[in-house]
């Protein structure tokens, strides 16, 4: 009887162990992750969805927006404006048209520029207004040109921005960066490095 009792319990340690390690395995896979920063922001109380909005950055305080405008209505519509109270302005651009029950891609179908107080990582309010009157006002997340990104056609940072990185002595350069550092290590700010955000391969598991 022993004998019976031990095989059974035998046979159940060899049931849950592999079962434990699956289970420690897949929870940090990949797609159980997820990157509430990539995914962007949703708002669908108004005749055009505004779905995965997001802000790309090129550089710090410079971006465009992304995501995709989808009309539910036969009657077309156009975004209008980008505005923010938060020390962000939008660029000239011409009004991004929505067709009736159709479906806009600003990553690819339109540039809508984006300046201000900003850098990857934040997460910034901006008011999205289309003609016939509606505003969406959305906390939209900036992301960093990384990975999903890289094919997203972006603008040549502006000459104030590519001046940090080339005027001035090789001293002045070195101690700005060095600032730029010690103030994201305070602060938690992301930085425009892609490194830390390789996907674990999936060999691992």
């Amino acid at each position: 009887m022993p004998h019976l009792r031990r095989s059974a319990l035998a046979g159940l340690l060899l049931a849950v162990v592999p079962a434990t390690a699956l289970s420690g395995c897949g929870f940090h896979y990949p797609t159980d992750r997820v990157n509430t920063i990539s995914s962007g922001v949703n708002d669908r109380t108004g005749d055009v969805d505004a779905l995965g909005i997001r802000v790309l950055a090129t550089a710090k305080g410079e971006g465009r927006l992304i995501g995709a405008l989808s009309n539910n209505v036969r009657k077309d519509a156009s975004l209008e404006s980008v505005s923010s109270t938060a020390g962000i302005s939008a660029g000239e651009f011409e009004p991004v048209e929505v067709a009736g029950r159709g479906t806009v891609n600003l990553a690819t179908a339109a540039d809508v520029p984006l300046t201000g107080n900003f850098t990857a990582g934040d997460v910034i309010r901006l008011d999205l207004t289309f003609s016939d009157g509606t505003t969406l006002s959305l906390d939209v997340p900036v992301v960093k040109p990384c990975y999903q990104y890289t094919a997203v056609p972006t603008p040549t940072p502006s000459e104030s921005a590519s001046e940090k990185a080339t005027d001035g002595a090789a001293a002045d350069a070195a101690a700005e960066e060095e600032g730029d550092e010690a103030h994201a290590d305070e602060t938690g700010d992301a930085t425009f490095d892609c490194s830390d955000e390789a996907p674990a391969p999936e060999s691992e598991h």
